[in-house]
């Protein structure tokens, strides 16, 4: 009887032992692939010649998608390792890039002059080597002439999107649209159906709205849902204060565990969509992790 209270009184202790653990890494780690998408933004260029903490990364948040900012001419040694490191994990690499400019273009002419970069660099390596895609964040505006003309420069940027993803569509690159959460509240609605529609194969949106992710996603997922494309939630993770960022913008300081309940509320709100949970950004989980460990 004694052995068995023992063994009970144990089995509690380490219960309580493996909740605790679970506050910080949000996502259970397991050996089984995980049945959702997430994704890692990394700004660091650097990042793919050191390779430090990535497999921590990918491992801790099970990672599937990885967003490499990547310059061009793309040095073809470096990235194919790193490509093939991230293949190798299960990870899909795509390259990470925008310029605000690029958003001023109807034709899309820089934008595709970078996919075209990529395209060389794919049709240089191996099939294991090769980026599966790209995820464009260009955000036009955030320039001071947008507020001039909202309409007309979303028009623009949307056309541009457009001649993009379907150059992108003819090498097979998945084109996933990054955009903020906002244009809808700007009246820009019948745009953002167009670009959704007509100029991504995911969308990826900034839901930088604490607490209210699912009801400010509401617009996008809607035509995410109409038009059978991959919606990205993306959750801030950053610093009070870094870009203007406050409290009720950024999960910095609320922790992973809040994070983790917000996805699954907008997974809850949106249950016929494929929603991929999105870290913003690698920098900081590294940081978070560090302060954990201290």
């Amino acid at each position: 009887m004694k052995k068995m209270i023992w063994g009970i009184a144990m089995f509690a202790v380490l219960g309580i032992g493996v909740a605790a653990s679970l506050l910080f890494i949000g996502p259970t780690e397991s050996k089984n692939p995980p049945l959702l998408r997430r994704g890692m933004f990394e700004w660091q260029e650097e990042r793919v010649e050191d390779r430090k903490n990535v497999n921590e990364l990918i491992k801790k948040f099970q990672i599937t998608d990885w967003y490499q900012e990547l310059s061009v001419p793309v040095d073809r040694k470096t990235t194919a390792a790193f490509v093939s490191h991230l293949h190798q994990s299960e990870v899909k690499a795509y390259a990470l890039v925008g310029e605000t400019e690029w958003g001023y273009e109807a034709d899309g002419a820089s934008l595709i002059a970078y996919l075209e970069e990529l395209v060389r660099y794919n049709d240089q390596v191996k099939p294991a080597e090769q980026l599966d895609g790209v995820m464009v964040d260009v955000e036009p505006y955030t320039r001071s002439r947008w507020k001039e003309d909202p309409a007309r420069h979303m028009e623009t940027y949307v056309s541009g999107m457009i001649e993009a993803y379907r150059y992108a569509q003819k090498h097979d690159l998945i084109f996933i649209a990054c955009i903020p959460r906002h244009y809808d509240d700007q009246g820009l609605t019948e745009l953002l159906e167009i670009l959704i529609r007509d100029g991504c194969d995911e969308v990826a949106v900034m839901d930088y709205d604490c607490g209210a992710e699912a009801e400010k996603l509401e617009t996008e997922a809607r035509f995410a849902e109409k038009y059978d494309k991959v919606l990205h939630c993306i959750l801030e993770f950053q610093r009070v204060g870094k870009h203007g960022l406050t409290e009720d913008k950024t999960y910095r300081n609320k922790g992973l565990v809040a994070a983790e309940t917000a996805w699954k509320q907008v997974d809850q709100a949106f249950p016929s969509i494929s929603i991929v949970h999105d870290y913003h950004w690698s920098k900081q989980l590294i940081e978070m992790m560090e302060e954990e460990s201290e």
